[in-house]
């Protein structure tokens, strides 16, 4: 048996942030990492495999900062963890003792009731190196591909399948691709320039059933009509993976995550969970909520490694704002926070500022592109509580900013004085500054 005082389940970036942390925080400590697969993926590039990036093992999380860092690797599937014994058993034979636990066990894509959906050249985004491979085999031989779902994964995948001249067609249930995450005018802006490029749009669609033999011949959609596909991609979500936090006994909550506090603690105070299993209250309502993805991971990772063995960190509610950026073709497009139809939906009452500016001052310098800039404040507090921009890629930066200044809980004035730098070729003009413009019309409204 060996011994642990760190033993983390899973080599995503949950897992492997956690490990390397701890490994920094604190350098005395055994810590050994678990995970089944020989090679990790780096999740948030899987939509680039196709042309952007030219082999797929040039999208692996590397061993060795983690070697370097004297964590201890292990690729073998956990069967069972022994809470009172605090003994980790694999499938390998090998036994783990621990003193503290994180599970960073991911997530499963949502399935469709779908029939057919096992014929081959039919995918769903599983996160493994030989999965993958084919799948990204599967659509560069191709000819016609259907992507099912037009959430972040669905439409990064079809912007940059349609670079390799393929025919791209993305079926969307809702009345817009990125609808959970964008309100109308900013998912608009994403299909215009998907449109652009030669994707087909179908939106307000639902796929029926898959067509085929043995091999997918297309999909066919709740009207009738029928896709012809040489690959099928359905991406339409993810669960969280809490099969082994169940059968430990863990606490599950309302959503269906391991339920964790501040410091992603689970309900056995030994055990952390971090990542796409982990469920915490959301920034904003304090709801139960399930933030999927890598930057949400890494901080729960951050604030579990500083907390694994004291509380080293103050108390603060550190509860994902729900930071979300992407780019599609030449325009990038973030937002954080409450949307227009997410804050209708919690009954919130909110005011809406607008601003629209030019990334240089003057317009006509080089480059000059303009960036579109939509804040949501809260008619009771003034506080900041979401924000959603659109332009050049600079603007992830600004979503950044704004993701500060709302953990933060800033104020409407407090965002009408606050300091920038500017630059002719960096930023909008500061006569017109487009956080302070978009303040300031709130402000003439209250």
């Amino acid at each position: 048996m060996k011994k642990a005082d760190v033993v983390v389940i899973g080599g995503g970036p949950a897992g492997y942030t956690t490990a390397l942390i701890a490994s920094h925080l604190y350098p005395d400590k055994r810590i050994i990492l678990v995970r089944r697969e020989e090679k990790v993926l780096i999740p948030c590039a899987i939509p680039y495999l196709f042309s952007s990036i030219k082999s797929i093992d040039q999208n692996i999380l590397p061993d060795k900062p983690l070697i370097d860092a004297g964590v201890e690797i292990l690729v073998d599937e956990v069967k069972s963890v022994n809470t009172s014994n605090r003994i980790v058993k694999t499938t390998g034979g090998e036994e783990l003792e621990y003193a503290r636990l994180v599970l960073a066990t991911g997530s499963h894509p949502v399935k469709l009731n779908l029939e057919n959906d096992n014929l081959e050249n039919v995918f769903y985004i599983v996160k493994r190196y030989e999965y993958i491979k084919s799948m990204v085999d599967a659509v560069r031989e191709a000819d016609k591909i259907v992507i099912v779902g037009g959430g972040f994964t669905g439409v990064e995948m079809a912007d940059d399948i349609v670079k390799l001249g393929k025919d791209v067609t993305v079926v969307e249930a809702l009345n817009h691709c990125l609808a959970k995450d964008f309100d109308p005018e900013f998912c608009s802006l994403a299909e215009t320039e998907l449109r652009k490029e030669g994707v087909k749009i179908l939106t307000g669609n639902l796929v029926s059933r898959i067509e085929g033999n043995k091999k997918v011949e297309g999909v066919k959609l709740s009207n009738g009509t029928i896709i012809p596909a040489d690959v099928v991609i359905i991406s339409v979500g993810v669960r969280p993976n809490t099969d082994l936090a169940k059968a430990m006994g863990l606490r599950i909550g309302m959503l269906g995550g391991i339920e964790t506090d501040w410091c992603r603690r689970t309900s056995d105070p030994l055990i952390f969970a971090v990542g796409d299993c982990a469920e915490r209250p959301d920034f904003i309502t304090g709801k139960p909520s399930l933030a999927r993805l890598a930057s949400v991971a890494t901080n729960d990772a951050r604030l579990a490694a500083l907390n694994l063995f004291s509380v080293k960190a103050p108390y603060r509610p550190s509860f994902p704002v729900g930071a979300f950026i992407t780019k599609i073709g030449d325009i990038t497009l973030g937002c954080v926070g409450f949307t227009e139809t997410k804050a209708r939906s919690e009954k919130i009452d909110y005011i809406v500022g607008f601003a629209e500016a030019v990334n240089r001052h003057p317009s006509v310098l080089k480059g000059a592109k303009a960036i579109k800039l939509k804040i949501l404040v809260s008619r009771f507090s003034r506080e900041i509580i979401g924000a959603q921009v659109a332009g050049p890629s600079a603007v992830g930066e600004y979503l950044n900013l704004l993701s500060v200044l709302i953990q933060h809980k800033t104020k409407l004035e407090d965002l009408i004085t606050l300091q920038i730098a500017t630059h002719p070729w960096l930023t909008p003009s500061p006569v017109a500054y487009t956080l302070h413009r978009a303040a300031l019309s709130i402000y003439k409204e209250l």
